[in-house]
């Protein structure tokens, strides 16, 4: 349960609260963005690979989607907290399933 909070706090603070806010800075916020989620969807490599589902397309889809989606809530909210718990609980639905 703790990893699942902490993870949707470190990568948000990575992701959105410093990537894409640094990238937003120089580029447009849909090509931030687009960066932003790309970068997210490869941090999840690691895991794929070890887990051995490194070959599942939906699994790229949906991490670059929702990395676009949790952008997306950041701009809209100007909110780090809002994308921290929405990951979060993101994270926990995924688990219990």
């Amino acid at each position: 349960m703790n990893g699942i909070l902490l993870v949707g706090i470190t990568e948000e603070i990575v992701f959105r609260g410093f990537i894409l806010q640094e990238l937003n800075k120089i580029l447009s916020f849909w090509k931030a963005n687009i960066i932003t989620s790309f970068l997210f969807l490869i941090i999840h490599y690691a895991i794929w690979i070890y887990d051995g589902v490194f070959f599942d397309l939906w699994s790229h889809i949906y991490v670059f989607l929702i990395g676009i989606f949790f952008g997306l809530i950041f701009k809209k909210t100007r909110s780090l907290w809002s994308v921290i718990i929405l990951h979060s609980f993101h994270n926990l639905f995924v688990s219990i399933m």
